[in-house]
């Protein structure tokens, strides 16, 4: 009910306070960045990722450039849409934009979502008010979730929040490799 008229609020906001937005405008670099690693024709595959305020990068660029996105914990650009330059459309938010919302962060709940997200789980103590906006803790939900396809995991996911250790496929032993230090915020 809300959505319409808050995309037109933030327009209205946009536009009283241009030029101070202009100021701290970072994706106008990182989209061109991009235009300028598409017009070298040096590269056939390019893919932009952030995390968090660079997951909200992300998402601007590769909505302006349509190069694939993927956020951790971005926020989301859908309401403010038109308050860039150039303007992102639906399309392409929903079409090239992935964004991996963890429970309980509150980041990637800025703004209404594309139509490309993923929640995930979050681990973490239910009184840590920030714990659900850790890239590492992400990318080891991710992992715990989906499986590593036997390539090694990060020592953090064990040694800090508290999952299990992965199965040994070869001579050294998870403790050899990470050490035997165990945190349990997880």
């Amino acid at each position: 009910m809300w959505t319409p008229i808050l995309h037109r609020l933030l327009d209205l906001l946009a536009f009283i306070v241009t030029d101070t937005l202009d100021e701290v405008a970072f994706y106008r670099q990182t989209t061109a960045f991009v235009e300028h690693l598409k017009e070298s024709g040096n590269y056939t595959k390019l893919h932009i990722t952030g995390q968090s305020l660079g997951g909200g990068i992300s998402i601007i660029t590769g909505a302006q450039t349509l190069i694939p996105a993927i956020a951790i914990s971005g926020p989301n650009a859908m309401l403010a849409r038109d308050t860039f330059d150039p303007p992102l459309t639906k399309e392409a938010l929903n079409e090239m934009v992935f964004n991996v919302v963890p429970d309980r962060d509150m980041v990637p709940r800025v703004g209404d979502l594309g139509d490309l997200y993923q929640n995930i789980q979050c681990r973490a103590e239910k009184n840590d008010l920030f714990g659900c906006h850790s890239s590492v803790r992400s990318v080891c939900e991710i992992i715990y979730t989906c499986g590593s396809m036997n390539r090694p995991v990060l020592c953090e996911c064990a040694t800090l929040y508290g999952y299990p250790e992965p199965t040994q496929t070869g001579n050294t032993t998870f403790t050899e490799l990470c050490g035997s230090q165990r945190g349990n915020s997880g």
